[in-house]
């Protein structure tokens, strides 16, 4: 399952990987400041999580996980969300599609 890595584990990950602050908003599609938060100490007022989505591109980029094993990570997330039942009604209430 996904976690969420601390403030350390993405400075670890960003010198394992020679990136800098620069590189870790465009490499994820985000401003400068957004990436800052990311590596901000927890508990702080500027601290933000890294999202999901930014984590992954990062970690397929540099080669720690593949395409094949994301999919599988999303495909094992929808079916335990569709045993919660969130996926039984879709965009503006009408009937989701089942994938």
């Amino acid at each position: 399952m996904y976690e969420i890595p601390s403030s350390d584990e993405l400075r670890k990950f960003m010198n394992e990987n020679n990136m800098t602050g620069a590189d870790l908003a465009a490499l994820t599609g985000v401003k400068p400041r957004s990436a800052r938060q990311w590596v901000a100490p927890p508990g702080s007022k500027s601290w933000r999580a890294i999202p999901w989505a930014a984590w992954a591109i990062l970690q397929i980029l540099t080669g720690k996980i593949t395409k094949k094993d994301l999919l599988k990570q999303v495909d094992t997330w929808k079916r335990e969300i569709k045993g919660l039942g969130l996926y039984e009604r879709g965009a503006a209430g009408r009937p989701a599609k089942d994938n």
